[in-house]
């Protein structure tokens, strides 16, 4: 009898606890899409809850490109020579250069198109089985260049803008550009403002983001909002970037 109802009471506990993570899965807010301010740089918990559980991924007025199921690759270092121990991504003014780069990225020996070419960019299309198309790209180097750039090495610094007679805007436009390549495609990260400010000997960009940490199972989602600032010198061009956590909250129970 004795042990009958200890099976019961584990049996009761156990049904308890199913059906506790059921109820708190069920009650998940639906949120709505967020607008924010161009310029905004104070955000509400309600505010970056709404933002990270509903489809916003950017704010009006960001860079962003319809690339739809196409992924963007840009060459580099390694993927020029994978015995190369940084990574860094290439500039070139040349779209023979582009190609050859290309070519030795994506093992395409045919190039039967000549690639496009534009402010910021080259680039080669390149499908695979009909299925799988890729954007091979190389920076034009009278836009940017990344040399001081090394995604294998923790640096401040960014890359160089080379565009003659930069403004503001343009400013903005790099800085959205260059999160857009890094981050789009990434669920973890979210723009929420981004805005210029005009320094003395600097351009500055500010960027509100969020960096969303998925919880295990019977945890909380971690949502933290990031303030970064990227610095533009106004004579050399040079890219600086420092970033402080605003604040962290819990998110959705899993």
């Amino acid at each position: 009898m004795k042990n009958r109802i200890i099976i019961i009471l584990i049996s009761s506990i156990i049904l308890s606890f199913f059906f506790s993570c059921d109820k708190k899965k069920d009650d998940k807010i639906i949120y709505e899409y967020p607008q924010f301010y161009h310029n905004q740089s104070s955000f509400t918990n309600e505010e970056i809850l709404a933002a990270t559980y509903s489809d916003f991924k950017i704010p009006l007025n960001f860079y962003n490109e319809n690339i739809g199921d196409t992924s963007i690759y840009y060459v580099n270092t390694i993927s020029i020579d994978s015995l190369n121990n940084q990574w860094i991504q290439l500039s070139t003014n040349s779209s023979e250069e582009a190609k050859y780069w290309y070519k030795i990225t994506s093992g395409d020996t045919t190039v039967s198109n000549v690639g496009e070419e534009d402010e910021k960019f080259f680039e080669f299309i390149y499908t695979e089985n009909q299925n799988l198309t890729f954007k091979y790209r190389s920076h034009h180097a009278n836009y940017l260049t990344r040399d001081n750039f090394d995604y294998m090495s923790d640096s401040n610094t960014f890359g160089e803008f080379t565009k003659h007679n930069f403004t503001e805007y343009d400013c903005k436009e790099l800085i959205d550009y260059l999160w857009f390549i890094d981050s789009n495609n990434n669920s973890s990260a979210k723009a929420l403002s981004s805005f210029t400010v005009d320094q003395q000997h600097a351009i500055e960009v500010h960027h509100y983001e969020l960096l969303i940490v998925g919880g295990d199972f019977g945890l909380h989602d971690e949502i933290s909002l990031m303030n970064k600032v990227y610095s533009i010198n106004k004579s050399s061009g040079n890219i600086t970037v420092s970033e402080v956590i605003v604040s962290t909250i819990q998110g959705n129970y899993n």
